[in-house]
């Protein structure tokens, strides 16, 4: 194993380690941010699933479906157009009030680029971390947290000769979140890095979200949200001019920055379950791998 990947884990046992040990000097609570007394309005955002990380220290498990559609101009070995479906679980366990386990990104792709030769189907990579409320006033309906996650290289998708999860190293997701709320409106940002850990194999990104839901009706949301993604560090795994955003990694050697929009909504079914759906397009000239995408998910949670 290369010494950067051991160093990785070294670190993120370090990092496990200093989250954890509070929990033990205090009672576990698996309601978190929604216990009684805290946090009322709870709308996660739709779109950027794996980045875009809720401040709320919840237990639940999210299972999602991701439909994207590519560009027909996209760049890569005489494609036009295809698109990739993706399915996944994520989970999230409340320690504390304030002290949560995330693993949210596994999952599953089938990769349909038009090509013969180019079409495959694999494994994502699997991504864990903790995250913690720096502030939580549920009287003021404010939160903040901060939060770590791991991307480790487990996946396995190619299209024909181009690994797109797998490679590399990992990454380092270090993120902060935040979230208010008045009466019926709930709004979120949340900005980020996604360091590679090989910064030949894969490209580093900063990122940001920013996300609005209002109660139009009993239990049901429309939510708008915003998603951008720069890149910080070239790869040159592929000469290929573009990356796959919050997707998958082509290890592209000149991505440049893209700026998202999403739109659609969460209706609560019932207590502790909401369904939520957004319809996603790029707003910068650039587009990447995104020529539109349908997100939904469904949210069950204690």
């Amino acid at each position: 194993m290369k010494k950067s990947v051991v160093g990785i884990f070294a670190c993120l046992l370090a990092v496990i380690g200093l989250a954890v040990a509070p929990a033990y000097a205090i009672d576990w609570d698996f309601k978190g941010s929604l216990g009684e007394g805290e946090h009322k309005h709870y709308v996660p955002p739709v779109s950027n699933p794996v980045l875009n990380e809720t401040p709320f220290i919840t237990t639940e498990v999210r299972p999602m479906y991701l439909y994207n559609d590519l560009p027909d101009n996209v760049p890569l070995a005489g494609v036009q157009g295809g698109n990739i479906n993706m399915w996944a679980v994520q989970l999230r366990v409340a320690l504390t009030d304030r002290l949560g386990f995330i693993a949210n990104k596994d999952g599953y792709a089938d990769v349909d680029l038009n090509v013969p030769g180019l079409d495959d189907d694999g494994f994502a990579n699997l991504g864990f971390g903790f995250k913690y409320a720096l502030i939580s006033d549920p009287q003021q309906q404010t939160i903040v947290t901060a939060g770590l996650t791991y991307e480790a290289p487990t996946g396995r998708l190619k299209a024909g000769p181009f690994w797109w999860q797998g490679n590399g190293d990992g990454f380092l997701n270090p993120f902060l979140t935040a979230a208010k709320s008045v009466d019926k409106l709930g709004l979120q940002g949340m900005v980020g890095a996604k360091f590679a850990l090989d910064g030949d194999a894969n490209t580093s990104w900063f990122n940001y979200s920013l996300h609005m839901d209002y109660e139009i009706l009993p239990d049901f949301f429309p939510l708008v949200e915003l998603n951008g993604f720069v890149p910080i560090n070239d790869a040159s795994e592929t000469a290929f001019p573009f990356e796959g955003l919050d997707l998958v990694s082509i290890g592209g050697s000149e991505p440049s920055s893209v700026v998202t929009f999403a739109a659609g909504g969460r209706y609560k079914i019932m207590d502790h379950v909401m369904a939520g759906i957004a319809y996603e397009v790029p707003l910068t000239d650039d587009e990447d791998i995104l020529d539109w995408r349908l997100t939904a998910d469904l949210v069950i949670y204690y």
